[in-house]
């Protein structure tokens, strides 16, 4: 309660409420759509690779924020936690660089994301301890046999 008043009546509640409701079933509606899973999966997947790229120029001296490496393996290790749903069955069609390999030998796929998984929470882990040597070491590359080159 805020002055008195309970929260849920307050000024402007009833729109934000009609506008969650609105974004639900919308968002239901479209989510089956190849198209659209694929330009999610391609911004979740941009998203790992800006987080590499940021902890890269850290490594390379580019930038000095090393405290901020432990907050992008951690988020890529969010990420990578989705990868198994972003990639259902159908959506490998359309303007996307995931190679059929990735449904035709899903297990080889899930094993690969698992990896990543493992990896990126090493990685935070490691950086969290603050050996920026160690998280040099740690090396990606699993993604290679399910990606398309860009042409």
């Amino acid at each position: 309660m805020r002055g008195g008043k309970k929260w849920l009546g307050a000024p402007g509640f009833g729109a934000l409420a009609a506008m969650i409701a609105f974004t639900t079933v919308t968002t239901a509606e479209a989510a089956d759509e190849p198209a659209n899973v694929i330009k999610y999966r391609q911004k979740v997947m941009s998203s790992i690779g800006a987080h590499i790229g940021s902890i890269g120029a850290v490594l390379k001296g580019e930038v000095s924020y090393t405290g901020h490496v432990a907050a992008h393996a951690r988020a890529m290790h969010d990420a990578s936690l989705m990868i198994d749903d972003i990639f259902p069955k159908g959506s490998g069609v359309g303007e996307t660089r995931a190679k059929p390999e990735i449904w035709q030998n899903w297990a080889k796929f899930e094993a690969a994301a698992k990896a990543l998984q493992t990896t990126t929470k090493e990685l935070a882990r490691i950086a969290e301890a603050g050996d920026m040597a160690a998280v040099g070491e740690a090396s990606g590359g699993c993604h290679k046999p399910f990606r398309k080159k860009k042409q």
